[in-house]
């Protein structure tokens, strides 16, 4: 059993790949028999290539070997030289004249950089987006932030707390709704599809008896074409609500998972100010100690490099979790019973970190490609060019589907990696290989887990400032000119943003449970009906069924 597909091909015959000891005509594949002659030939080439990586490399081996290791090394090496070089400009980033200088100079507002990408976060899923910075008059919007150090000292630990109160309020709601989502899972995937679209409408209804016509029609708009997209979906909801009850239930089972989600969360943020500061720090120095004063417009491209590193530590951040909760899932499937997490732990950060380095380094420069685009963009419509505007703004359209794509796709080659523990491309072509031969393709275009994720991150995020608003009211006092609301306030915002980041990794178990068991049914379907889950069996057969047409052999006694 450790070979799970094997090739035989019989000249003269037809052309069949065995898929777990079921055979799968390779000229009855759709994909195939859609393609021209030659690009079929091309197309079954690569499935062989992959079949032929399935059969060498078993699942779950007693022994990995550290695969793409020079991209782990590559890696560790960019973070040990952001902390040098943050550890060796501390005393110029945090010296109190200079601080003071730069917040005199900048009127309270961001330090201006000219139009110039900045690595900033946009909060989980898409992190480290370049935006612009609008330089604005320069006495526009004056604040006098004027405080003493034990009232500074005092804000500090309040925004800490507060942080880490809506954390962890976003974390644990976040896995609140996903246990509901196995006690209820019908009213959840049912509210998770009608929830926005409905409350886009009431807003849009609100905002024109307000008086807001423009904006009330754009609401109702939205609102009303949500909707009708959520109704052409509803025949896959049965489906989603079959899937939603098979992950929660295996996170039930496997609930120290959570733990994971709490170390992701944590350095997800710890990352952002890392790069940020060591981004100051490199202003710092290129422009003789001065930082905020205009004199960075010439380090145009230096935004763009911090940016590739702000994007690539965050998604292997995200991956390592992603390849940690997967490598969990699938030993449950497998029913792999010895240490499930700490075995999943060490292949996401030894034996297949180098994958995930080599991966998430891919998206990385095609994303920073996007925002330098992106970039010109924006410039030529300030110029007036609109020729280079339009031809911008295609090559952005473009890169972004690409990106989009293969984003997609590489998530289900780390789950490929937390199986069998090849190396990426070998993942990738082991991945297509699966999903061709065992008709993957029509069971990824029913499901409908995004939406479930995404209000379970807003549901863990607003219960997460909740979290912090509360904490800070039990301690907060004023600051300066902040007045007790003010720092209220401050720390709500500061608790919303730690609890989006937590909450996503906590919803992430979802995501990644529903791409692993998928994977590891397509290595073995039976394992599924023998847990229990006969109809979902069966649902998932039929689709693969209709879409591959498998060359049925002897019927299997129960």
């Amino acid at each position: 059993m450790q070979n799970q597909i094997v090739v035989n091909f019989n000249p003269g015959s037809s052309r069949r790949v065995l898929v777990n000891n079921r055979e799968v005509d390779l000229q009855n594949l759709k994909e195939l028999k859609d393609l021209p002659f030659k690009r079929q030939a091309t197309r079954e080439k690569g499935i062989r290539s992959g079949a032929d990586f399935l059969q060498e490399t078993p699942r779950f081996p007693a022994q990995r070997a550290c695969v793409d290791f020079p991209w782990a090394v590559l890696f560790l090496l960019t973070v040990v030289a952001l902390i040098l070089l943050v550890a060796t400009s501390a005393g110029e980033l945090f010296k109190g004249e200079e601080l003071s200088r730069q917040l005199s100079s900048s009127h309270g507002r961001a330090p201006s950089y000219s139009g110039q990408a900045m690595p900033v976060d946009n909060g989980p899923g898409y992190v480290g987006q370049a935006a612009r910075v609008d330089d604005g008059p320069s006495s526009a919007g004056q604040v006098d932030l004027v405080m003493t150090k034990s009232e500074a000292g005092t804000l500090l630990v309040t925004a800490s707390l507060a942080c880490v109160a809506g954390a962890a309020g976003g974390l644990t709601l976040a896995s609140m709704w996903i246990v509901l989502a196995q006690v209820c899972a019908s009213t959840i995937v049912y509210f998770s599809l009608y929830a926005i679209p409905t409350l886009l409408l009431v807003a849009g209804v609100l905002a024109l008896l307000a008086g807001s016509g423009n904006s009330g029609l754009l609401l109702c708009l939205v609102g009303g074409l949500s909707l009708a997209v959520t109704k052409c979906w509803a025949r896959y909801i049965p489906f989603t609500i079959e899937v939603i009850q098979m992950v929660s239930t295996a996170f039930s089972e496997n609930s120290e998972m959570v733990a994971i989600s709490a170390v992701g969360g944590l350095l997800g943020p710890v990352w952002f100010v890392l790069v940020a500061l060591g981004y100051a720090a490199c202003l710092s120095k290129l422009s003789g100690g001065s930082v905020g004063d205009g004199s960075d417009e010439r380090h145009g491209g230096l935004g763009y490099l911090f940016l590739f590193v702000l994007i690539w530590g965050s998604g292997v951040i995200q991956n390592v979790c992603h390849v940690a909760y997967s490598g969990v899932f699938s030993r449950w499937y497998f029913e792999q019973r010895e240490s499930p997490l700490v075995s999943s732990l060490y292949v996401a950060t030894v034996t297949s970190f180098g994958s995930i380095c080599f991966g998430t380094m891919t998206m990385a420069a095609i994303q920073t490609v996007e925002a330098i685009v992106q970039g010109v963009q924006e410039q030529a419509a300030e110029e007036g060019n609109v020729v280079l505007c339009v031809i911008a703004l295609i090559l952005q359209c473009i890169i972004a589907c690409i990106g989009d794509l293969m984003e997609y796709f590489s998530q289900w080659v780390y789950v490929m990696c937390a199986i069998r523990g090849g190396s990426f491309c070998g993942s990738a072509r082991g991945t297509c290989a699966l999903f061709s031969c065992a008709g993957m393709k029509p069971i990824m275009g029913g499901l409908l887990i995004d939406p479930v994720v995404t209000l379970g991150c807003l549901f863990g995020g607003l219960g997460g400032m909740g979290f912090a608003a509360f904490a800070a009211f039990t301690r907060a006092s004023g600051a300066g000119n902040m007045s007790r609301a003010d720092v209220i306030g401050l720390c709500a915002v500061l608790g919303l943003v730690s609890a989006l980041i937590s909450g996503a990794g906590g919803m992430a178990v979802l995501s990644s449970g529903t791409k692993a068991i998928l994977m590891c049914w397509a290595e073995d379907p039976d394992r599924l009906h023998q847990r229990g889950f006969e109809d979902l069996h069966a649902e998932l057969k039929f689709k693969a069924r209709e879409f591959t047409g498998f060359v049925e052999n002897k019927p299997q006694t129960p």
